[in-house]
Formats: structure tokens, sequence, C-alpha cells
């Protein structure tokens, strides 16, 4: 797994970096000719990164779900993918597939390794073309200031977590703006506390999670214990290997200024969910945080009581 510091994920556009002119949908649906790859996304703050194989499935080129055997989990927002580019080194034969959204941030990488169908790869480099792209300017950030009567009603109504991003949609919220609007009664923003010492916490629960990390064209998710803890300054690396839960997962989380940790709960008709979310200084989510809960099970109890023992040292 490859550790990258804040900086050289702002270098994500290569000189030799060549333009894939082939629709979102049509290399969605060839990932799986690529053989094992390692996938990460990055987000604000953090990043995380897979090594497995993309399976044969329309459901990737018509709903993005990324559902891989091997436990490589993503769910693909195609539509957010604005420009695409490739990059080939011929000295130690790898290559990379770099997804940007209309802004020029990274949404999505994709690398090969030695064990990849490195002719697939090279059949997919081959429609590359040379032409750089033209990225706007990204409007700068400012809080907005909305009233929104009943949210609070239709949140309590909800018989399924899902049906939170209708919600949200049909209000034109983000999620931190969501979270703002039902505290306390659905929401409720904890302690300042850094992203680094809560995941040492989390790391010393023991608990199985679900870890959500966003990009705006790629969610990827990992599900087990936080292991193989790697400490360096303002940020930890956490090293899990394959289980039958998730593919060999690399996850990295540093510190963020004004970071804001939000717990969050979701009715549904099991007694509700409820979630960890770390936010930064723009409101942007650095990661989503859920304890395991297999299909059709309520929460576990144990993962409420470790929430409990977090809000108690307020």
């Amino acid at each position: 797994m490859t550790v990258l510091t804040a900086a050289e994920r702002g270098l994500c556009l290569d000189a030799d970096c060549l333009h894939l002119d082939v629709p979102a949908v049509e290399v969605a649906a060839q990932l799986h000719t690529l053989g094992p790859v390692l996938t990460r996304t990055p987000a604000s703050h953090a990043w995380i990164e897979q090594l497995g194989c993309y399976p044969r499935s329309d459901d990737i080129s018509e709903a993005g779900l990324v559902i891989g055997d091997d436990g490589l989990d993503l769910r693909l927002n195609l539509r957010a993918w604005y420009w695409m580019g490739m990059s080939h080194d011929a000295g130690a034969g790898t290559y990379a597939l770099k997804v940007f959204d209309r802004h020029g941030r990274l949404l999505l990488c994709l690398m090969s390794v030695p064990e990849s169908a490195l002719a697939d790869w090279a059949q997919l480099y081959s429609r590359c073309v040379e032409r750089r792209p033209d990225f706007a300017a990204k409007e700068p950030f400012a809080r907005r200031e909305l009233l929104v009567p009943g949210l609070v009603e239709e949140w309590a109504a909800m018989s399924n977590v899902h049906e939170h991003f209708a919600l949200l949609k049909r209000h034109g919220l983000t999620r931190y703006e969501g979270n703002e609007r039902v505290a306390p009664h659905f929401a409720r923003r904890l302690a300042e506390r850094s992203p680094v010492a809560l995941f040492r916490q989390l790391a010393g629960s023991g608990l199985e999670l679900m870890l959500f990390v966003y990009s705006a064209g790629s969610v990827q998710i990992f599900t087990g214990q936080l292991s193989g803890l790697q400490a360096y300054e303002h940020r930890l690396v956490f090293e899990m290997p394959a289980t039958a839960l998730a593919a060999a997962t690399c996850f990295s989380i540093e510190d963020a200024v004004e970071a804001q940790t939000w717990r969050v709960h979701k009715p549904n008709e099991l007694g509700g969910v409820t979630s960890l979310e770390l936010f930064d200084a723009e409101q942007r989510l650095i990661v989503q945080v859920f304890a395991r809960r297999p299909a059709g099970e309520p929460e576990q109890a144990a993962w409420r009581q470790w929430l409990d023992a977090l809000e108690a040292v307020q």
C-alpha cells in the first residue's frame, strides 16, 4: 500500500498524463478486465486504498455498484467523472488511471500491480490522446443559513436509512446542513477532538466497523476491525489484511484544523442506525463510521455504549 502526504496528494496530474477519451460508463464496464488493482479514494484529510478485482457486472456501469468477491467495495458516481487521465511508467511496467471532477479535484485512482492484466491496461492506455484538461475554478466556501420547516418530522418518519439521501436532495441540503437542522433531536455535535485522537480510540475499541470514505465520484468502504496502526506526525495509517469481510485495505486519517465530530441517528424499522461523522472546516465529510451491521439485524449495542462513553467525557 502507498502512503501519501497531503502535499503529494495535491500533485495528482502528472506531466505525462494522457487524456482517456472514453465515456465514463464504458470505462467502468471494462474495469473487470484489468485484474487485481489498487483502488484509492481520496477525501478531505483521509484516503482509503484497497487491493482487489472489479467484478464483471452491469451494476458497475448502470448504478456504480462495485461489490467484489474479494471484498473490494465501492459506489461509483459516474456523473461526477469529468476528466480521466492515464500514465504509464515503461521502465517499471506500471499504469495508473486517475479520475477528476470539473474543478480538477482527484476523485479516484486505480493503479496496476505486477499481478494485473497488463495487456488490458495497455489496450486502455492505447485509447488515450494528448489533451490537457480545462478545469473550472471552484467557488470559495460560504456557510449557508437555511430554514427548513418540518425537516425534523420528515427525518423522524424515515423507515429506512437510505431514505436519508432523498430527504437531503429534496431540500437541497448537504449532509452537514442536514445534521445541523435536525440537532439536537437526531444529531449532536461532540466535543472538539482531533481525528487522529478519535481514531486511536476507535482502534482500541475492538469493534467491527464500517468506514465510508467519500469523494464526489466514489465512496469506498471498509468493513472490519482497525488494525496495523502506524503513527506519523499528525497522521495515522492502518494496514488491514484481507479478510472474509474486506479486501486488503490501507486507511489514512490526518488531523484537520477545526474538524467537527457529529453523532447522527437515522430511524429505521430495527431501532435506527447511528453514525460517527467527521467534517472539516468547509463542512466536507472526512469519514463516516458505523458499526458493522449484517442485513436484517439491529445495530450493535456495544457501538451505542461506546458512543455514550465518548459523549460522557465532553
